[in-house]
């Protein structure tokens, strides 16, 4: 298959959707030889230069190299991706995230759908996503859902008993308190109103056992609206906010901690459109408790992989943190049959050689 990625999010600039092309891509290139990139590596700032001369590129690279499938980064790509369509006949797919298809703006909204909707065949990561597409008159048989992935052995560690141990020494001597016997629960991402943390911290943590521990890692606009909510409930001893923290560590908390939890609340125009580290902690044998909303159905695979609790609810989060547990070997061993990469870019592959039938 001749076919070209083109994506205004890559690395070596960090984010979520940087990771996911960076995998999808590179698993692309491990089985399929003629597989071509053009991707923005420098960020927002680059983003109007990469617009124009990413055209001009793919123009030449699709007409040279007899390209036959171009596949599209994200809906706000998708009036470039069509362009080319037009020019050079080339079959077309797109990835749909969420918040890419329901930025609320009206002329966004007047325009990036209506051209998602001449795209061949749309990849959203989550029913959920699939449904805001639906919203949009976008046609219900192009849609399919794929979730994002994870590489299993990247958060596994050889001697977990021995890193749980190291990881809370360590993380004792930065709290002043100590871990050894505690149980930790464990949040990374964004600390934006969507995720939750202060709706947690406020409804749940009060009604857990005193040696429950919530570690927040992560950054973002909400972490003075959840360092107040801390000192308001005196909870400086119990809940602590780590910030951005290193990719090593980050792989250690999945291992040293009880469970992971994504306490997410239903923000209007800000959807959670899958649930990226509930694979990734599970990839390490760590179990999640999350809020049964949005593309996080999609993440967790109920009572295989973790818990989903109603959204909003507190004494059914409370229930799921104190009840019964799910073997590690259980969680590990569905993630890898249901996210890991490989498995991944196959269904990739399936979907996009079905376009081949259509032409």
């Amino acid at each position: 298959m001749k076919i070209l990625f083109l994506t205004r999010s890559y690395p070596p600039t960090v984010g979520g959707m940087e990771i996911f092309n960076f995998n999808l891509i590179s698993g692309f290139q491990k089985i399929n030889k003629e597989t071509y990139v053009i991707a923005n590596t420098k960020g927002k700032k680059n983003l109007p230069f990469f617009l124009f001369s990413s055209f001009f590129k793919s123009l030449f690279l699709i007409k040279k190299n007899r390209i036959e499938h171009l596949h599209i980064g994200d809906s706000f790509l998708a009036p470039l991706g069509i362009c080319l369509k037009k020019l050079t006949g080339v079959k077309t797919s797109i990835n749909v995230y969420g918040l890419d298809i329901t930025f609320p703006n009206r002329l966004y909204q007047a325009v990036i759908p209506y051209f998602v909707r001449k795209v061949d065949k749309i990849i959203c990561i989550s029913e959920a996503t699939r449904e805001e597409c639906l919203k949009r008159n976008i046609a219900h048989e192009k849609c399919v859902v794929i979730p994002c992935g994870v590489n299993p052995e990247e958060f596994r560690v050889e001697n977990q008993n021995k890193v749980r141990e190291n990881t809370r020494a360590f993380l004792s001597k930065q709290l002043s308190l100590n871990l050894k016997d505690k149980k930790i629960l464990l949040t990374v991402g964004r600390l934006v109103k969507r995720k939750g943390h202060q709706w947690f911290i406020a409804n749940v943590m009060p009604k857990l056992p005193k040696d429950t521990i919530y570690l927040i890692a992560g950054d973002g606009e909400e972490k003075e609206n959840i360092a107040q909510t801390i000192t308001k409930l005196s909870l400086e001893k119990r809940v602590f906010l780590l910030g951005r923290i290193s990719d090593e560590l980050k792989k250690d908390l999945y291992n040293s901690s009880d469970l992971f939890i994504m306490p997410n609340i239903n923000i209007k125009g800000d959807m959670e459109g899958f649930g990226i580290v509930a694979i990734e902690a599970g990839s390490a044998g760590l179990e999640t408790i999350a809020s049964n909303t949005e593309g996080i159905r999609d993440a967790i695979i109920n009572g295989k992989t973790g818990w989903l609790a109603e959204t909003g609810n507190s004494k059914d989060f409370v229930d799921k943190i104190n009840g019964q547990r799910i073997k590690k070997e259980t969680i590990t061993k569905n993630v890898w049959e249901n996210f890991s990469w490989e498995k991944i870019v196959e269904r990739y592959i399936q979907e996009l050689l079905s376009l081949e039938k259509l032409y």
